[in-house]
């Protein structure tokens, strides 16, 4: 291929143009409407979505790629020289909404879930391939063992679905792990938080170790007093694990941890 794939920045080159034509399609993208892309690696994907739109960003770090996708695309894209996750992405939008459509390197995954949570107010549609083994936690449900803090927190402001897997062979190098596309849709309601800084702090206290209770995790954050106090109030039975909490279970709990 000319090119050298760099385990470091977790290079794994889609080489299937019927997969990046399925992923593209995903983005149900119209003439002119922004799109932006994640590691754009070779520029299989972009070829694709270039076909539905001509306003498109591409986010890239590695240095020796540049010359490949200015030769290949020129001023057809806005090639961004930069880590995703260091961008100011507020700066970067314009008054529409932008769509997020990409294969993107499997160790950033959660950090920029986190960051397309933050920004889902000006995102109409994600479309991530991702390590299939964290789409099976961004879709998971209570009482399964994918679920989790990342499970809720996803599903908390965007629809999941997932869409199909992508085997190992359909890469350059191959992964050792199959891949998954994943569509996530913002939510257009959610649920109402006094304050939520304080509600993630009780999900994640809850999960902090997954074979303790509620009771026992909640208490680093809370006096056994409070705890006591929280078993007297509240509907929920604090021997059960946080696995087992659907989202609008642990509303309810941070609503009456907030009361004590």
């Amino acid at each position: 291929m000319g090119f050298r794939a760099k385990k470091e920045l977790g290079q794994h080159f889609l080489k299937d143009r019927n997969i990046a034509a399925k992923i593209a399609g995903l983005g149900k993208i119209s003439k002119g409407e922004p799109v932006w892309e994640i590691g754009p690696g070779r520029g299989i994907l972009k070829k694709e979505i270039l076909e539905f739109t001509d306003k498109v960003t591409a986010f890239e770090i590695d240095e020796e790629l540049y010359p490949l996708l200015e030769t290949e695309f020129g001023n057809r894209i806005n090639l961004v020289k930069k880590d995703v996750l260091r961008v100011n992405w507020d700066e970067m939008r314009g008054d529409e909404k932008i769509k997020i459509v990409a294969n993107i390197p499997y160790q950033i995954t959660s950090p920029l879930i986190m960051k397309a949570i933050n920004f889902r107010e000006n995102v109409s549609v994600v479309v991530f391939m991702i390590q299939k083994e964290v789409a099976e936690r961004l879709r998971a449900k209570p009482s399964c063992k994918e679920y989790s803090f990342l499970s809720i927190k996803t599903q908390f402001y965007f629809d999941v679905k997932y869409e199909f897997t992508v085997k190992p062979h359909l890469f350059f190098p191959k992964p050792k792990v199959e891949s998954a596309v994943v569509s996530l849709y913002p939510k257009a309601e959610i649920p109402d938080l006094a304050e939520p800084d304080k509600f993630w702090e009780v999900v994640d206290t809850s999960f902090r170790s997954r074979r303790k209770t509620l009771r026992n995790n909640l208490k680093y954050i809370l006096s056994n007093e409070q705890v006591a106090e929280l078993e007297e109030i509240s509907d929920i039975d604090l021997v059960r694990r946080a696995e087992t909490l659907s989202i609008p279970e642990f509303v309810e709990l941070y609503n009456q941890v907030r009361s004590l």
